[in-house]
């Protein structure tokens, strides 16, 4: 027995370490310096106990997936309780599949039907060659679905949700239907039966992980093109300013011409005080059509703010941006495209929403030692709702495709060594981010 038990243990522990060594691919650890087996091999030595209990086979899973999630609150950080729900009930799922394979298959290999089986203490067999079967999947499934897929599903609500809305039924149909082990059924076709049952819910299982993987990939792909659209449509506004402005300097130079043979003409008939009028006038237009003061150092950035300087200008709203950003930043001109670009349009579409006369959007930076602090605040109108993540939530219909610019900033800066900072004044009615970035020492961005 005592062995027996071992078993059980050492098995079990081998799929959780399997599981949540993936795990650990997307989620902080709560303690850095504690090794991952410590808490999965206490997780394990709790469920194995609850496995061993002489219950019926609904309490025993039911202590697993609570098993798994304390695991999972004692391993990592910031984990949703979705995505508690969602990780602890997939395990289990996965082990209840294939112990519903185990049992059906060494009852017919054993010649009796499952009632007998399982009254004869046949039950550690079976559930040693589940967590064989089950091992085995879990390391196939990390070539299937490694993860780097699973960071997408994190980042999108709905499939999550789908997920462990297809996770209940089949966990609630197996643990209902595994009921036909304690009654003795004399039907020969019942083994089999549930064979076939078992392998259809894992076959399920595969379908709508698959499904929810791809779908999220595919919103993912979808906003970063949605990103890139903008980014071109910023560029082309940007070509057309500048055109623009090319046009005005070369209608100013040809009008310059007839304005200098005009003023030496004052000059020469004497008419010294219309001459300076004009020569304060030809000042004054010249100082504007060249007058060309840059919002950001770096020319993307620059790019950015003054495409939404333009829109807020034609919108009325306030707008002041001074954003210098060293060279030892340490980021290419796509990642700060993705920053300033999902900030400032995130900005003007909560100022744009307002009426008032008094909204605004201001863009400032600062540096401190390595440190270099970007800020962006606007006025917004309406109420601002924070997620479990603390990010403000989307109050667009397609949700699906919204919402997703905060976290995507947040993941990009805290990449570089960074950070992101929110304030909310809810009496002013102000929203603040604030970007903090590690610069590079300088002796890293002279090699």
């Amino acid at each position: 027995m005592f062995l027996d038990l071992i078993l059980v243990v050492g098995l079990l522990t081998g799929c959780q370490t399997v599981y949540f060594w993936d795990l650990s691919q997307l989620y902080p650890r709560r303690f850095e310096k504690l090794p991952l087996g410590v808490p999965v091999l206490a997780g394990a030595l709790l469920a194995g106990g609850a496995m061993w209990l002489p219950c019926h086979l609904f309490w025993r899973y039911l202590a697993l997936v609570v098993e798994t999630m304390f695991c999972l609150l004692i391993t990592f950080r910031n984990v949703k309780l979705v995505e508690k729900l969602l990780f602890s009930g997939l395990f289990s799922l996965i082990l209840l599949c294939f112990h519903g394979v185990a049992i059906p298959l060494l009852s017919t290999l054993g010649r009796m039907n499952m009632y007998r089986w399982m009254t004869r203490s046949h039950v550690v067999e079976a559930l040693l060659l589940a967590l064989v079967l089950s091992f085995t999947f879990l390391m196939m499934a990390r070539n299937w679905c490694p993860p780097e897929k699973w960071k997408p599903l994190l980042r999108c609500d709905h499939q999550k949700m789908l997920l462990c809305g297809a996770e209940l039924p089949l966990l609630a149909y197996l643990l209902l239907e595994s009921g036909v082990y304690y009654y003795d059924v004399p039907f020969l076709w019942t083994p089999m039966f549930h064979l076939i049952t078992s392998l259809v819910a894992l076959a399920v299982l595969c379908m709508v992980v698959w499904y929810a993987l791809d779908v999220s990939a595919y919103i993912e792909y979808e906003l970063k093109t949605r990103q890139v659209e903008k980014q071109l449509q910023r560029q082309l506004v940007h070509y057309q300013q500048y055109t623009r402005h090319i046009s005005e300097v070369r209608a100013f130079k040809h009008d310059y011409k007839r304005m200098c043979a005009t003023l030496q003409n004052l000059v020469n008939s004497g008419a010294k005080e219309k001459a300076l009028n004009l020569l304060g006038q030809m000042t004054s237009e010249m100082e504007r059509q060249f007058e060309d003061t840059p919002f950001s150092n770096h020319l993307v950035v620059d790019a950015i703010l003054r495409e939404c300087a333009s829109r807020c200008r034609e919108a009325g709203i306030q707008f002041s941006a001074v954003a210098n950003l060293p060279a030892r930043i340490g980021m290419n001109d796509l990642e700060l495209c993705r920053i300033f670009g999902n900030l400032v349009e995130n900005a003007y579409e909560a100022v744009s929403q307002e009426t008032c006369p008094e909204r605004f959007l201001e863009v400032s930076s600062g540096v401190s030692g390595n440190w270099v602090t970007v800020s962006i605040v606007n006025s917004y109108t309406g109420d601002l709702k924070l997620g479990e993540d603390g990010l403000p939530l989307t109050r667009k219909k397609d949700k699906s495709f919204h919402g997703l610019g905060l976290r995507s900033v947040r993941q990009l800066v805290e990449a570089h060594g960074g950070f992101l900072q929110l304030e909310v004044d809810q009496q002013r009615k102000v929203f603040m981010v604030r970007l903090h970035f590690c610069c590079q020492p300088e002796e890293q961005q002279q090699n």
